[in-house]
């Protein structure tokens, strides 16, 4: 067993019926936080959300689920300038904050630490451009984005007096994490063709136990370990045996695995199996 400062990487893909067995607003806002947190807790680049096309839920549970996942990764300094008041959000102060590397305080620019990394969101004033960053009052924005009200990663830069903010890509950023971004593909097909056979793990009851001792990342091959694995989890109501069939995919394809032997409920409920999965795989991409 070996372990690594590195560990693997890992997106996470759920149905868009994710709220099914949910009927009040707050109580969905209150899952969909309960996601923001575990995307945000295992460090999850990537969430992509793909059609139920067997409980085929409503379009407003799409968009409430993304407006409030993208919501809660934004940092606060920022939701006000980018979401004004939206009825789709009224339930959002009732949630916690999601405390994530990127949300950082706003500060006074006096305070500034010349290398600062954050998101900011651009300005156009008389044809220049400035970016919002949390300081009270706009920087300088020295970037190739020219579009007012984009989100952008920003590296803030002081010499003496002057203050600017230069683009950084998001794996330029050191800091452990930097939040998720929410994809609507409307196929899984579409989704899991994204990535290696060998970079997929699916998540079912009916499959053989997860055991950690089986080395199972090792079957990864070397060319393929830094790229991200893809977890894919059925819905509230059917699991991946029945969603697959409905996608005409075979699951025998794929690494299935069961990551709860004897358990002591009839069922796992999908934010439950989302955190459970999460926990075991990320323990187990440290040691292998």
């Amino acid at each position: 067993m070996i372990y690594i400062s590195n560990p693997l990487r890992f997106d996470v893909s759920i149905p868009d019926s994710f709220l099914y067995d949910v009927s009040t607003e707050s109580d969905k806002a209150l899952k969909i936080f309960q996601l923001s947190r575990a995307l945000s807790i295992f460090r999850i680049n990537n969430l992509f959300i793909y059609h139920d096309k067997i409980l085929n839920p409503s379009k407003n549970d799409l968009d409430l689920m993304i407006t409030i996942l993208e919501y809660l990764d934004t940092p606060p300094y920022l939701r006000r300038r980018l979401y004004p008041k939206l009825e789709i959000l009224k339930n959002v102060g009732k949630l916690h904050p999601i405390r994530s590397h990127h949300h950082k305080d706003r500060i006074e620019i006096r305070n500034l630490k010349s290398g600062e990394i954050r998101v900011g969101v651009i300005e156009s004033r008389h044809g220049e451009y400035f970016v919002d960053v949390g300081f009270g009052i706009p920087v300088e924005y020295n970037g190739k984005h020219n579009q007012s009200g984009r989100k952008v990663n920003v590296k803030i830069l002081k010499h003496k007096n002057y203050i600017n903010a230069i683009d950084i890509e998001k794996n330029e950023i050191t800091e452990l994490y930097w939040g998720y971004n929410v994809h609507h593909i409307k196929d899984l097909k579409n989704i899991v063709e994204k990535f290696h056979i060998s970079n997929i793990i699916l998540t079912s009851r009916h499959s053989k136990y997860f055991n950690p001792s089986d080395n199972e990342f090792s079957k990864i091959p070397d060319s393929l370990s830094n790229k991200p694995i893809l977890v894919v989890f059925g819905s509230p109501k059917f699991g991946l045996d029945s969603i697959l069939s409905k996608e005409k995919l075979n699951i025998s394809k794929y690494y299935s695995y069961n990551f709860f032997p004897n358990q002591g409920t009839q069922t796992v409920r999908l934010e439950e199996s989302i955190y459970g999965v999460l926990s075991i795989l990320n323990i187990c991409s440290y040691f292998f």
